[in-house]
């Protein structure tokens, strides 16, 4: 090793965005190890590909030699790891704050909010590189544009995807917290992680802490149509950009909706900057859009360069990515959308780009306590579909608690045909048997069902 380097063990290494900082971590000369016992693929492979060293299982020798540990949001306090370094006294850090210390003292560009934050940094992060700024950056999944969720190789800008959720068991603060960012995007202001956040009042509470956080010669680039975006913005000490798809000090105005993405006019105070084409879909795309464009021109870009970029986004892993070609007789989508407004975004967008063409839901609800919370707003969010099918609800980090809702409790408020499916071949038969020529499959879930939208969009040939 490289004087001055360390010994650093990542726990739940096969994360997106701890496999990145742990490449960043070895190629800054660092001896990098990692334990992730629930590593799937593509994590698992890529961090093969990468020769980086690590293991499925937790033994306390993957403490010998070590100098630091460093432990995800997902890491319980408990684990037996974590206590053993306690023990043997190594100190721990939250990935969030080790990514902070990396990139302190550099110019930091921060998107936050509820929805829309990794299209937007990996948009952001895209306008950048094309115009040959080439920034640091760090996002929650892998842009397609770019070989790796992150890249740190100590660039004066650094682009980076904020979480308003715990930095980790140990640390009570945001992610976004520890980057100390100068410029911050608040995409949106929702009631989220309800097992943290019992209310949206919560919510709001803790991204004013956030916003209240930046610097006099900061700026924060807030999406003007959302009143608890406002109330956030308040507390805001530096200067604010607005924008949104009507209001704003940026705006969007004759939006065209086809197969291929959006095409509409950037307006900058009622006048036009330009026209935008970028492949991205629906009207919560439009809004990313803005917001990576108000960033990048404050970043020092032209309009004319933005536009040039646009087209040549390639958008990021599981953001409705189409998985059959062009003029396929069913198109099969894969998404990431969990919360009620994003599968109602999602499923929109797939009305609006797709118009005349009926649209199936394929979806797997993502923690008892979002479902409970949120159950209301899910008996709408399917309102663009025509079928939903789906199967139960994926625990993640509440795996083996008590709950009291199911999947059930969803469907049975659904105004369109609506079915579940006990397991993943049970869902596959169903929807393969019901589909029709024409038809648009959403498949909308976050881990539980690795690779389920490329085995359906298999079947459907």
């Amino acid at each position: 090793m490289k004087d001055g380097a360390r010994h650093i063990l990542f726990l739940e290494i096969a994360g997106h965005a701890m496999r990145g900082v742990a490449l960043a971590a070895r190629d800054r000369g660092h001896h990098v190890t990692g334990l992730d016992e629930k590593a799937v693929p593509p994590g698992s492979d890529w961090l093969d590909e990468r020769g980086i060293e690590w293991t499925r299982t937790a033994s306390p020798e993957l403490l010998d030699g070590v100098d630091l540990v460093v432990i995800s949001g997902g890491t319980p306090a408990a684990h037996a790891v974590l206590e053993e370094a306690r023990r043997r006294g190594i100190p721990i850090t939250s990935f969030a704050e080790y990514l902070g210390d990396l990139t302190r003292g550099k110019h930091v560009i921060a998107i936050s909010g509820t929805h829309g934050k990794t299209t937007t940094t990996s948009l952001i992060t895209w306008l950048l590189h094309a115009a040959g700024h080439e920034p640091d950056y760090l996002i929650g999944i892998r842009p397609f544009n770019f070989d790796s969720s992150a890249r740190l190789v100590g660039a004066d800008t650094f682009v980076v995807e904020g979480d308003e959720y715990n930095a980790s068991s140990l640390a009570k603060h945001s992610k976004v917290q520890f980057y100390h960012p100068d410029v911050l995007v608040l995409t949106s202001v929702e009631h989220d992680h309800p097992d943290l956040f019992p209310d949206l009042a919560a919510v709001v509470k803790r991204f004013k802490e956030v916003v209240g956080k930046l610097p006099a010669g900061g700026r924060l680039v807030a999406w003007a149509e959302d009143p608890a975006v406002a109330e956030v913005a308040e507390a805001a000490p530096c200067a604010v950009t607005t924008y949104g798809l009507s209001r704003g000090d940026y705006t969007a105005a004759n939006i065209v909706f086809e197969p291929a993405g959006l095409t509409f006019d950037v307006m900058s105070q009622g006048a036009p900057l330009g026209r935008l084409t970028i492949p991205l879909y629906g009207r919560h795309n439009v809004l990313n859009a803005l917001a990576a464009t108000v960033v990048a021109l404050g970043e020092g870009l032209a309009m004319e360069q933005i536009i040039a970029a646009a087209p040549d986004f390639r958008g990021a892993f599981r953001r409705f990515n189409q998985l059959t070609p062009a003029g396929a007789p069913v198109t099969v989508i894969d998404d990431y959308a969990h919360h009620p407004t994003e599968v109602a975004t999602t499923l929109e967008a797939a009305r609006l780009h797709f118009p005349g063409r009926r649209i199936v839901a394929v979806f797997r609800p993502h923690t008892y306590s979002r479902t409970e919370a949120l159950l209301a707003e899910y008996h709408h969010s399917f309102d663009s579909a025509h079928e939903v099918f789906m199967t139960d609800i994926e625990g993640a980090r509440e795996t083996g608690k008590t709950h009291t809702v199911t999947t059930q409790d969803i469907l049975r408020g659904l105004s369109m045909p609506a079915h579940y499916a006990a397991d993943r071949a049970a869902l596959i038969k169903d929807v393969k048997e019901a589909t029709r020529p024409g038809d648009v499959i959403v498949c909308m879930t976050v881990s539980g069902l690795q690779n389920l939208a490329e085995e359906l969009a298999e079947a459907l040939k």
